[in-house]
């Protein structure tokens, strides 16, 4: 492979245009992901636990993180700040996602208990704790997809370098 400099004058020209590129490179990347994580909420994962039978019952469905008009999949998104791309579920809706994410367990109170119950959802006296089991979308989805990420990202740098100083 041969590197030929076209010209060293676009060398500052490419600098100063990188910030500007760096940017739509990061939002392609983002991009890419958020799709990926999309896909792999509607596909669903083996690894993943069924639902609870009251939740399906109630949901109307078996597909974790799945549920008409609030699920999460409408709330995945990506926004670039710096020289960062950050993807996943922000503001209000980031705690939900978290428990879905990392999993959660939540101790049961005579309130939750008494709402439950009236949800139709009746626990037993020596329940002390509800478990939501780790459903990993984000970072599994992210380990699924990094050296597609890298190679995507390695390519969009790759032209821009080529688009202003050499040809390999």
């Amino acid at each position: 492979m041969t590197v030929e400099i076209h010209d060293r004058n676009n060398i500052p020209r490419l600098l100063n245009a990188f910030p500007k590129e760096k940017e739509l490179i990061l939002r392609v990347a983002g991009e890419f992901l958020e799709g990926k994580i999309k896909d792999k909420i509607q596909q669903g994962d083996p690894e993943w636990k069924p639902l609870h039978p009251f939740t399906i019952k109630r949901k109307k469905s078996d597909k974790p993180l799945y549920d008409t008009g609030t699920h999460i999949l409408n709330r995945i998104t990506h926004k670039v700040e710096g020289d960062v791309v950050k993807v996943g579920v922000f503001g209000e809706s980031a705690l939900v996602a978290a428990v879905h994410e990392f999993g959660c367990k939540i101790r049961v109170t005579e309130k939750m208990r008494k709402f439950l119950h009236a949800q139709g959802l009746h626990l037993r006296k020596e329940t002390e704790y509800i478990i939501i089991p780790q459903r990993s979308y984000l970072r599994k989805t992210f380990d699924e997809q990094k050296d597609e990420i890298e190679r995507l990202i390695g390519e969009k740098v790759k032209a821009v370098v080529e688009k202003f100083v050499i040809r390999l």
